[in-house]
């Protein structure tokens, strides 16, 4: 078993996970080019090597809490049913290079999923994944949602592929209701598919409140509706802070009315760096939320800076 622990740890360098892995497990498509390979790899035991992520999940989830990885081959693997990731330190990996939209480890679905990835387990990594959500029908409501906590994404794509559910006003893309969570170069929507209702992230009010850290992200959309916002905020989400690093915001169709609502903020606050950028709205926010979100490196006290929100150009209602 020794040139497997070295196998391991060598595809731990390699996809760059920053920790040292428990066991390492594959999960390839039976009839594809890097199934067989792993299959033909003998340093691979057949117990490690699985065909669908639940089975995967099973598998290496026996140990919870392990640092257990799952490595997912670059194919179209397609659920028959929602992904319940109910395990601890226990991760999800694309065998795929860095990129930020439509990686070849692509995630769908061939049946209705009202809720397609739902974390419940803490300390999870989800990496160089693509999450190809939605089919053409009002119930597929939401990609993501995360109640475990203390999970980190990372090069993950979250896209919302059909127009229907992006009529609903239920919908969703990432419903986000535990804490300390991470997002890093991830990528939120599209520029094709014409969104009509709903928000692309919902910060829920649940027992944690959902502070959470976005790095270098980028969020798109292509609105026929100008109702529709990137973020809402539910009431009661207790204190909290939201921080957004050098991420931009980018609406290419009907100019929205707010990029935020947060009218259920609260104790939370919203805290923008310099090199984060709002395009194709009119407000960031209205004026009676504008001391919840702040924009920039300082915050001003005269209330016509708005918090140096409007030190360019008024972004407020």
């Amino acid at each position: 078993m020794g040139n497997l622990r070295e196998h391991e740890l060598h595809s731990a360098a390699v996809a760059e996970l920053g920790f040292i892995p428990g066991e390492i497990h594959y999960v390839g498509k039976g009839s594809a080019v890097p199934y067989g390979f792993l299959r033909d790899n003998r340093r691979i035991p057949a117990s490690r090597l699985h065909t669908t992520i639940a089975d995967g999940l099973d598998a290496a989830g026996r140990l919870n809490g392990n640092n257990n990885v799952i490595m997912l081959t670059p194919d179209s693997h397609t659920q028959a049913a929602q992904i319940a990731w109910n395990k601890n330190m226990t991760h999800l990996v694309g065998m795929y290079p860095e990129a930020r939209m439509n990686m070849r480890s692509r995630i769908g679905h061939s049946v209705t999923i009202a809720s397609f990835l739902s974390v419940t387990g803490y300390g999870n990594l989800f990496k160089n994944l693509y999450f190809m959500y939605g089919l053409d029908n009002a119930t597929d409501l939401n990609c993501l949602t995360d109640t475990g906590g203390r999970n980190s994404y990372v090069n993950c794509h979250f896209i919302a592929a059909n127009a229907t559910p992006l009529d609903e006003s239920g919908f969703d893309l990432i419903r986000l209701g535990s804490n300390e969570l991470f997002f890093k170069n991830c990528f939120f929507g599209g520029d094709t598919v014409a969104w009509s209702a709903g928000n692309m992230i919902e910060f829920q009010a649940t027992s944690d409140p959902p502070r959470s850290v976005f790095e270098n992200c980028t969020f798109l959309m292509n609105s026929d509706d100008a109702g529709v916002t990137f973020m809402k905020a539910i009431a009661g989400l207790g204190r909290c802070a939201i921080i957004f690093k050098g991420c931009q915001f980018i609406n290419l169709g009907t100019t929205l009315t707010l990029a935020i609502d947060g009218t259920g903020l609260g104790n939370g606050r919203m805290f923008f760096d310099q090199n984060c950028s709002f395009y194709g709205v009119t407000d960031i926010v209205t004026e009676a939320n504008e001391a919840y979100v702040i924009c920039g490196a300082a915050t001003y006290t005269d209330a016509k800076v708005n918090n140096l929100i409007g030190a360019t150009i008024d972004h407020t209602a």
